[in-house]
């Protein structure tokens, strides 16, 4: 697996592409959703933004987190119910999801 961090795109739930930085690995897992790389100069994912993000289980109990780049990707949707994370002795660990938690952006003033 690749190691560091890329910049790929987050669809926001009000439509707007933005570019948010991931950990490499993760963003080769297709259920999470980062199907495509930020080109240069793309707008990050607003400040005071916390992008949507499933809850899951690794075998042990411990809670993990997993960011979903969009509610149109499996885990999002349910169709995938795992997600692989790198546990702190560099094993793979298979996380089972247990809650969804949706975005939450700043309000806008209207």
């Amino acid at each position: 697996m690749p190691r560091g961090y890329e910049w790929k795109i987050y669809i926001a739930d009000d439509g707007g592409g933005y570019a948010l930085q991931v950990d490499a690995d993760y963003a080769l897992q297709p259920q999470r959703g980062f199907l495509a790389d930020a080109a240069p100069g793309a707008i990050p994912l607003p400040r005071g933004w916390q992008p949507r993000y499933v809850i899951g289980l690794e075998p042990g109990g411990r809670a993990q987190r997993a960011v979903v780049a969009s509610v149109a990707a499996d885990l999002w949707t349910g169709v995938r119910a795992d997600f692989d994370i790198v546990d702190s002795n560099g094993e793979l660990q298979t996380c089972t999801v247990i809650e969804r938690v949706q975005e939450r952006s700043r309000a806008r003033p209207t």
